[in-house]
């Protein structure tokens, strides 16, 4: 009958094996350069453009747009997240924090030129005049904005012309083209513009 072989465990573990990752954080290592991968494949290749990556990735999520079958998009997944392993997923994470962070910015910059509008077509009309005013002052300076800003008279200009045309609708049951508003909300994006930094 064979010896029974003895082990002896020792507490603090080997040098070598203190110093690599446990197989729990490979796994999570993993699953999120998995997550980085698919947000990748998200992108437009117009998108894909602005990030250094290597030219294989480059080329496989090129390959994973043109994908129709399941099984398919599923082993080229695969594929891309094994060349992710070998790719530095930290400027890749922070470019696309950036354009993430980017895109929240013009959301909220949208929403705020909606709201001045919808503030300036519905207020009365004695109190239009005091709300102009308040949008002046809220515009970034005028020392560093664009050519482009419009004066306050295009700008009073447009609320009047928005406002006769929505109460022109609303006189009339016929159907409107909403083409004064919709001016309206260009001239205020351009007012609302935020300041660019000059490179």
């Amino acid at each position: 009958m064979p010896r029974k072989k003895s082990y002896q465990w020792q507490a603090g573990g080997n040098a070598d094996n203190a110093e690599a990752p446990s197989r729990s954080a490979k796994k999570r290592q993993s699953l999120a350069l998995q997550a980085l991968g698919e947000e990748l494949t998200r992108l437009s290749p117009a998108e894909l453009q602005h990030l250094d990556l290597t030219p294989d990735l480059r080329e496989a999520l090129t390959l994973y747009a043109r994908i129709r079958d399941h099984e398919g998009r599923r082993r080229q997944m695969q594929y891309i997240g094994r060349l992710m392993r070998e790719t530095a997923a930290g400027p890749l994470r922070a470019a696309l924090d950036a354009r993430r962070d980017a895109a929240a910015a013009d959301t909220a910059r949208f929403h705020q030129v909606e709201q001045w509008r919808e503030r300036l077509l519905a207020a009365p009309e004695t109190e239009v005049e005091s709300l102009l005013e308040a949008l002046l002052r809220a515009m970034p300076d005028a020392d560093a904005l664009p050519a482009d800003r419009p004066a306050p008279e295009e700008l009073r200009r447009c609320v009047r012309e928005a406002r006769e045309a929505r109460a022109a609708q609303a006189a009339t049951t016929a159907k409107i083209t909403p083409h004064a508003s919709r001016a309206l909300f260009r001239t205020l994006a351009r007012a609302l513009a935020p300041v660019q930094d000059k490179a």
